[in-house]
C-alpha cells in the first residue's frame, strides 16, 4: 500500500486519523515462509541476503508461519537519525555488513494464517503490538494522534516527516491510497535518469544528471540537469555504472531544452535518483534542483507509480 502526497488532515482532528513518523529507508515486505524469513523490496527483489541481521531476528524468526510484515529498513546516523546514504550502500552489495541496520515495522498483512488486509488499521496495528517483540533489529515505533505536534518534532530532530493514516482503513496491495497522507518536510522526489552531461576537467568528470519523470505510456519526460549536490561519492558510484548502460538515441520525448549533444551520453532509463527542488520554472523545469540521493531500490516502474512533481 502506497501513500499519497498531500497535507497533514488536521480539518479532521476527531480521532478518525493516526500520525507516524515517515522513515527515510527501504521498504520491505517481511514473510514468514516454510519457518523462514524472506524480505522482498517494493520492486519485488528477494533482499533476504542483504540484511541476514533482520532475517534471523528472533523477532521475525519466531513468528508463526505465513505472518506477513510491512516496515522499512534503515539505518541510523550517530546522532540517531536514519540516514538513506548509510543505507544505499548495503541495498547495491549483499556482502556489504558493515552498517548497522534495523527494520521499522508499522503494519501486518497476515498474522499467521488469519490474513488481516480487510481489518481496518487500528485493528492492524494491535495485531502487531501483540505479535512483534521490539528487539535490537526490530523496531516497533509508536503511532501518535496530534499530527500537528508530531510534525513540529520531527522536523526539529531533523527527520522526513509524517504519515497519517485513516484508523478505518483496510490495507490495499499496490494501490496509492489517500486513507495515507505523507507530508514531507521537504520538496523530494524520485527521478529517472536518462543521460549525463559531461564534466570539463579531469577531476570533475560529470556535471550533471539529465533526470525525467515517466509517464503511463511509457514516454521518460524532461525534466532539467541536477548538477548540484553530486559529490565524489555519488560520482564514483554512478558512472561506471552508466558507462555499462549507455544508448545511442535519447530516452526524452519532448525534451526541447536538453544541453548540446555532443556533451551527453544518454543511458538507458535504469537508475533513480532523489531530487530536493523549490517547484518548477517557467519551462517547466525543476527550480534550483539538488541530488539528495541515490535510490538503488527504486525502479522507473516505481517512480512511474509515484507520480511527477
Amino acid at each position: 500500500m502506497l501513500a499519497s502526497p498531500g497535507t497533514l488532515p488536521i480539518h479532521e482532528a476527531d480521532g478518525s486519523w493516526a500520525y507516524e513518523v515517515k522513515w527515510d529507508g527501504m521498504r520491505a515486505i517481511a514473510s514468514i515462509v516454510r519457518g523462514r524469513v524472506r524480505l522482498t523490496s517494493r520492486s519485488e527483489m528477494d533482499v533476504t541476503a542483504r540484511f541476514r541481521e533482520i532475517a534471523e531476528a528472533p523477532a521475525l524468526v519466531d513468528l508463526p508461519e505465513g505472518t506477513c510484515i510491512d516496515g522499512e529498513i534503515v539505518a541510523f546516523d550517530a546522532q540517531g537519525r536514519p540516514s538513506f546514504s548509510l543505507l544505499a550502500p548495503r541495498i547495491q552489495n549483499h556482502r556489504l555488513n558493515t552498517v548497522a541496520v534495523s527494520y521499522v515495522v508499522f503494519d501486518i498483512l497476515a498474522d499467521g494464517e488469519s490474513p488481516l488486509l480487510d481489518q481496518p488499521y487500528a485493528t492492524r496495528r494491535d495485531r502487531l503490538a501483540a505479535a512483534v517483540e521490539p528487539s535490537p533489529f526490530v523496531v516497533v515505533p509508536d503511532a501518535f494522534d496530534d499530527g500537528e505536534a508530531l510534525l513540529a518534532t520531527t522536523a526539529e530532530q531533523g527527520l522526513e516527516g509524517v504519515m497519517a493514516k485513516r484508523v478505518t482503513s483496510t490495507y490495499q496491495p499496490g494501490i496509492r491510497s489517500a486513507d495515507w497522507v505523507k507530508v514531507p518536510h521537504r520538496r523530494t522526489h524520485s527521478y529517472v535518469i536518462g543521460g549525463w552531461k559531461h564534466g570539463t576537467t579531469h577531476s570533475q568528470p560529470l556535471a550533471s544528471l539529465l533526470v525525467g519523470t515517466p509517464t503511463a505510456d511509457g514516454l521518460l519526460v524532461y525534466d532539467g540537469a541536477v548538477g548540484s549536490g553530486l559529490g565524489e561519492r555519488e560520482v564514483r558510484a554512478l558512472l561506471p555504472v552508466m558507462n555499462d548502460i549507455e544508448r545511442d538515441e535519447r530516452p526524452f520525448h519532448w525534451a526541447t531544452t536538453l544541453p548540446d549533444e555532443d556533451t551527453v551520453s544518454w543511458v538507458e532509463p535504469l537508475l533513480v535518483v532523489d531530487v530536493e527542488h523549490l517547484g518548477r520554472t517557467g519551462g517547466a523545469m525543476l527550480r534550483q534542483p539538488t541530488v539528495v540521493r541515490l535510490r538503488p531500490d527504486l525502479s522507473y516502474e516505481a517512480v512511474w507509480q509515484e507520480g511527477g512533481a
